[in-house]
């Protein structure tokens, strides 16, 4: 991550795990696999999307390094002042867990991690997510895999250390987590959303499902491919979304579900235990809120003089807490110009940041940290040496790394969680036979099928329409030039119909491949599933499909080879080649 040195943009480095064998990936040992497949790493600067900050973090971290001041440090390193630096009552911390696990249905591993946890040399590899429902986007899953590999191998080096998930269950905004996309059994993309009403900005940990919940599971599985797996795909859905249950619970229930035997403590901090630990962190970040934000107005500015943008907009008037008001909503406050006065954004009465803190100490629970102040608060919670996040948590850190300074906190590197693009057997066959490399399928579906069209259906065809264009072009061409000595109007007028009439010859072409590709059934069924299972709806696979798609077509045996594919020290985005 310092700076290495430029890569090709797609590596043809093949990595193969077979059988149980113990194999080397990146140099990195992998867990052992039992499905025989590839690996195969892209520079995500090939993918779009990318924002600079994140890809300067990867590929020229010396550009972004005083952003981020102790990410250059190993976890062995930093263990130390993270240790000395942390305060809070272990044997308090892990009981208010211990309890919400239980509810979760965790195994005897995360009961062993949270023992572990209580010593006092124990640190943790933290990673999060919202709620999302059946547990969201791929990248979900990615994120925990990697925390358990770094805390693994941190173990395994003399360093102890535990995975934590946080559920962002203070989050409230139900639009990000009710619905997901899946691809159904003929291969298109289906939308499913949980219809939660009017939720009145709740955080989604109070957002409790009602009967149709299961409705919804049904409507999914009837969907999917029929295997050999839907029955356990379903049971897991059934266990873990229940009426009654919050979208936190359900998710905290799939996720314990499916990385059984990992060792993988879940969080809630919405949980009123967990609250009151974090009350005295809360309290002394309401006291230093106008420091706060003049520190975090003071970054934004230096990442803009460097050519970035903040990449939350810190205004005069911020203040890095919502409100949990007596209706369980979650209101956005402003801090007057007085310093002294906090408005709520919802048209209740305004109050005094004194009064705020005499509630504060009545109620634990009536303040939410923002995005900015949210990593500050959970690393006062856990002893943590690093964060796994996605491309806009890393760029989020070069901000609200002046949170943690404002704090007098160390300030918690992040690492970029594993990236995966999961290759289907019938992808990978459809990618060889049309000579196609991932990175292609970023021009486009309309372009690549015409691609198809054009070199393997009827290229006779394709070689006709190249030769009507080049030769009308140069037809053209003679006769604008032949205008333009006898007259120039004439010669402009030509210009204008010269672009109508290759307009028309290209629009054409357009419709032919589009009607030869009904015609061929066989590859437009590849193609589209191809596009709508590798690159749904022109974005990366893991941001858009969930894990359920993946468990239905093999089992939960793809979480194990997920494990055996990733690395803890990931940068790249890696193909996986089932």
């Amino acid at each position: 991550m310092n700076g290495r040195p430029v890569v090709a943009a797609f590596s043809r480095l093949w990595v193969v795990v077979r059988g149980t064998y113990n194999i080397r990936m990146n140099d990195k040992p992998a867990a052992a696999g039992t499905q025989t497949f590839e690996t195969r790493d892209v520079d995500l600067r090939e993918v779009p999307g990318q924002s600079d900050l994140f890809l300067d973090f990867l590929y020229s971290f010396e550009e972004v390094s005083r952003f981020y001041p102790n990410n250059s440090k190993e976890a062995h390193d930093l263990a130390d002042t993270v240790l000395e630096s942390y305060s809070l009552d272990r044997s308090a911390l892990v009981s208010a867990l211990e309890k919400q696990n239980t509810v979760y249905g965790a195994d005897e591993s995360v009961f062993e991690n949270l023992r572990r946890l209580e010593e006092p040399d124990c640190v943790a590899v933290i990673t999060g997510q919202q709620a999302g429902l059946f547990t969201g986007p791929l990248y979900t899953i990615f994120k925990a895999v990697s925390a358990i590999l770094k805390a693994e191998e941190l173990t395994a080096s003399g360093l102890k250390a535990v995975p934590v998930f946080w559920i962002a269950s203070e989050d409230h905004d139900i639009e990000e987590v009710r619905g997901l996309s899946a691809v159904d059994a003929d291969g298109g993309i289906r939308e499913f959303a949980y219809d939660a009403g009017e939720t009145d900005s709740r955080p989604v940990g109070f957002v409790k499902f009602d009967g149709s919940v299961r409705e919804l599971i049904n409507e999914f599985a009837e969907s999917l491919p029929e295997t050999s797996f839907t029955g356990s795909v379903t049971e897991i859905l059934y266990e873990s979304y229940r009426e009654g249950d919050s979208f936190s619970d359900s998710f905290g229930k799939a996720i314990a579900s499916l990385f059984r035997g990992r060792g993988l403590i879940l969080v809630s901090p919405l949980d009123p235990d967990v609250r009151k630990l974090a009350a005295p962190f809360v309290e002394r970040a309401v006291t230093k809120a106008p420091a706060i934000r003049d520190a975090l107005i003071r970054r934004g500015s230096e990442l803009e003089a460097a050519g970035y943008h903040s990449q939350v907009l810190v205004n005069a008037d911020f203040f890095p807490f919502f409100l949990i008001d007596d209706a369980s909503s979650r209101v956005a406050l402003r801090l007057d110009e007085d310093g002294e006065t906090l408005i709520p954004q919802n048209g209740a009465q305004s109050f005094t940041v004194e009064g705020l803190l005499e509630r504060l100490k009545a109620d634990a629970g009536c303040l939410s940290p923002n995005a900015l102040m949210r990593p500050a608060v959970q690393d006062y919670l856990f002893p943590n040496v690093c964060y796994f996040g996605g491309g806009a948590e890393v760029a989020y850190f070069a901000q609200n790394s002046s949170v943690y300074e404002t704090m007098a906190r160390p300030v918690t590197p992040i690492r970029h969680r594993s990236s995966f693009t999961v290759v289907e057997p019938r992808n990978r066959r459809t990618l060889e036979k049309y000579l196609l490399e991932f990175t292609d399928l970023f021009r486009g579906s309309e372009e690549i099928n015409a691609e198809v069209i054009e070199k393997f259906l009827d290229p006779e065809t394709a070689g006709c329409f190249n030769r009507t264009e080049k030769e009308i072009s140069a037809l053209l061409s003679d006769l604008q030039d032949r205008l333009q000595s006898s007259d120039p109007t004439l010669a402009e007028s030509l210009s204008k119909r010269r672009e109508k009439i290759l307009f028309h010859i290209v629009t054409l072409r357009k419709k032919f491949t589009s009607a030869e590709l009904v015609k061929d059934e066989t590859a437009a069924r590849r193609l589209r599933y191809l596009f709508n299972t590798m690159l749904p709806n022109g974005g990366l696979q893991e941001r858009t499909l969930g894990v359920f798609h993946f468990l239905d077509l093999y089992g939960e045996r793809f979480i194990d080879w997920i494990f055996a594919a990733a690395d803890a020290d990931q940068e790249d985005h890696r193909l996986a080649f089932l």
